[in-house]
């Protein structure tokens, strides 16, 4: 007996394309047992408003495991007055079914379809003649050498041709059958579970079913996921629970894809409009701008610069601007917020909706905000025309300011898993390069290796040079260390290579201080004294350190020649400045650090600490709890948002001694 399990569903979604009352309805009726056509108004004109949807089931075998098979339909309007509900139709579809009838042939919707289904690279499908039986043989023949050459350069050229009639039934069994036929090249099917990419449901159509609640229907455009599990809605940004699923009338615990679904959620069905997507939050990155490459139907074809175009991407539309980058590469623009990844194909049509202009894949979602069409940007945008493993590979060859991987997985849909798979390639390529760690990004920015050692190098020979010139300094600021380089990438990647630095003790830290691990401060005579004397005062002063004038009292130092000598001790890291008339030693100020990641600790990281709650936990006056926390802010250990203070980075990240 054949193995069968809920797993072994699979499916293929084909749509319907060419012109009004061509059969397309009648044909898909005939395929499945189902109407489409639902709409009062379809019914009493008898065309297609907006798509409908029917199923055929059937079983099969494959290397002994029995397969459930769904082959999906979708029907799409072919009246002109309705083509942006037929591109809504065919955004996410694994294939078409070209309607032509014998007795019309060739009609105006016909090529715009099919030039929609080729701008789209839809290659997999078939061609059907109807209304074979209201025609003589020569007629039938003619229409058929017609259809071959018009065929013949679109990304249809491959699909066989199925001459039949709605009415008498003739060839629509060999034409059914071709199509099932298509579940038995699994190269071309998607997998049923793929870990390669996170969940990704585009929405069609929405309702609300009497005691279920929220019934959503679309496909599974990447990825899978099981009930129960939360996803993200793109339109509010609201988190929601997926209580159940079926494909057509079959219940189902996954949802996988390739396959169309029905799915209840606990939304508001107000709330969401076709075009919606469900995702993973992983991938939640609403954007106005993206990067394309677009294919204009007529070469000669000049964009209007102040010109606003229709852009159909899955199942939405929207108005936008579009710039030409260079070569094939251009730059889409809207007001309105969008949800695109990494290879969605999308239809561009002119400023009055009249006609097909052209069509375009996505590259890129992370737009820079300057040097948007440099030579450097436009080679980024070439490498990333390629498939994953060749993408990373000549991004991190050419990328001065290292990889972003989170960027690059979200862009791409890459999952944490297949991240991890890529990274070994890239390794057994012998491709060296350094994993940094950054501030904002949950997974590293890789920095090729002759970067690194470029950016390593200049850092070490400054270093060297400052403590020649500057021997009773005990370091430099990661600022002033920054400008001294001439480092002209961003201060988070700095902030990495300096944390990986840190890390192998290539440099050191004191304080705030950085430095080579081989340096020792050369302090005058004046300073040592002066650090024996002010030392024990400090520690007994814990954490409210006597004001300027204060010390001047307790050392009998003259004001100007104490203000001069602290400073000097400042800049040799053997104290802290925390505001005009304050100096701590470095064991306090990381002790108070500590003191603070105590304290976010306790009140949760979400919700950070107040003034007041850190005045009360330190037993601190105000002022000075004030100038404390506002020198944390400035050196990156804390960060305010509105009343409150959120921990940034680890203790040791900023005052490593």
């Amino acid at each position: 007996m054949p193995e069968s399990s809920e797993n072994n569903f699979r499916s293929l979604i084909f749509a319907t394309a060419g012109h009004v009352d061509h059969g397309k309805t009648s044909l898909v009726a005939n395929i499945t047992g189902t109407n489409t056509d639902t709409l009062a108004e379809e019914k009493n004109r008898g065309l297609t408003i907006v798509p409908g949807y029917a199923y055929h089931h059937f079983s099969s075998v494959i290397d002994g495991v029995e397969c459930n098979n769904t082959l999906g339909f979708v029907d799409v309007p072919g009246h002109i007055d309705f083509i942006n509900n037929m591109l809504a139709g065919v955004g996410a579809v694994d294939g078409a079914l070209l309607v032509i009838a014998a007795d019309d042939g060739i009609m105006p919707q016909t090529r715009e379809h099919l030039a929609i289904l080729d701008l789209l690279d839809v290659s997999r499908g078939a061609i059907a003649l109807t209304k074979i039986d209201r025609c003589e043989p020569e007629r039938i023949q003619t229409v058929i050498e017609e259809i071959k050459q018009l065929q013949s350069t679109t990304s249809l050229k491959n699909a066989p041709l199925f001459a039949l009639s709605n009415e008498t039934g003739d060839g629509i069994d060999e034409l059914s059958n071709y199509l099932q036929s298509q579940f038995s090249d699994d190269s071309a099917l998607k997998k049923a579970r793929d870990d390669d990419q996170y969940f990704r449901y585009l929405i069609d159509r929405s309702f609300v079913a009497k005691g279920i609640g929220t019934v959503l229907t679309g496909s599974v455009r990447a990825g899978s996921i099981k009930t129960g599990s939360s996803l993200k809605h793109t339109a509010t940004g609201e988190n929601t629970k997926l209580r159940s699923a079926r494909l057509d009338k079959t219940e189902l615990s996954e949802v996988y894809k390739g396959q169309r679904a029905a799915m209840n959620v606990n939304l508001e069905n107000k709330l969401i409009n076709r075009g919606d997507w469900l995702i993973d939050e992983k991938l939640f990155h609403p954007i106005n701008r993206l990067d394309a490459t677009v294919n204009f139907i007529d070469a000669d074809f000049k964009l209007q610069s102040s010109a606003q175009y229709h852009m159909h991407i899955g199942a939405s539309h929207y108005v936008v601007n579009i710039r030409h980058l260079g070569d094939s590469l251009y730059q889409l623009k809207c007001l309105d917020l969008m949800i695109a990844h990494h290879d969605d194909r999308f239809i561009v049509r002119d400023p009055a909706s009249q006609h097909t202009l052209g069509g375009g894949r996505v590259v890129d979602i992370f737009i820079p905000r300057r040097k948007r069409s440099s030579e450097s940007r436009l080679a980024q945008l070439n490498a990333m025309r390629h498939d994953s493993f060749e993408a990373l590979t000549q991004l991190l060859k050419m990328q001065v300011d290292g990889l972003k991987l989170q960027e690059f997985s979200i862009c791409r849909n890459i999952s944490n898993t297949a991240i991890e798979r890529l990274l070994e390639r890239v390794e057994k390529e012998n491709i060296g390069f350094h994993s940094l760690t950054l501030e904002k990004f949950s997974l590293p920015v890789l920095l090729h290796e002759n970067y690194y050692s470029e950016y390593r190098n200049n850092i070490l020979s400054f270093l060297k040079d400052f403590h020649q010139k500057q021997a009773n300094q005990q370091g430099i600021s990661e600022p002033a260390l920054s400008r001294g380089v001439d480092f002209a990438c961003s201060h988070l990647l700095f902030h990495g290579i300096l944390q990986s630095l840190l890390g192998s003790s290539t440099i050191k830290r004191t304080g705030t201080l950085l430095h080579l691990p081989s340096h020792k401060t050369s302090l005058s005579a004046e300073e040592e004294d002066f650090l024996n004397r002010v030392r024990p005062l400090l520690l007994k002063a814990g954490y409210v350190p006597p004001r300027t004038r204060e010390l001047v009292e307790m050392t009998n130092i003259p004001l100007m020649s104490l203000e001069r000598i602290l400073r000097e001790s400042a800049k040799a890291g053997t104290l802290i400045k925390v505001a005009e008339n304050r100096y701590y030693l470095p064991e306090t100020i990381m002790t108070l650090a500590g003191f603070i990641e105590q304290l976010i600790a306790a009140e949760g990281t979400d919700t950070g600490f107040s003034v007041i709650q850190f005045r009360d936990a330190s037993k601190i006056g105000r002022n000075l709890c004030i100038e404390i926390l506002e020198y944390f802010d400035s050196v990156g250990f804390t960060r305010r948002d509105g009343n409150s203070r959120f921990v940034r980075t680890n203790k040791e990240n900023i005052f490593r001694k």
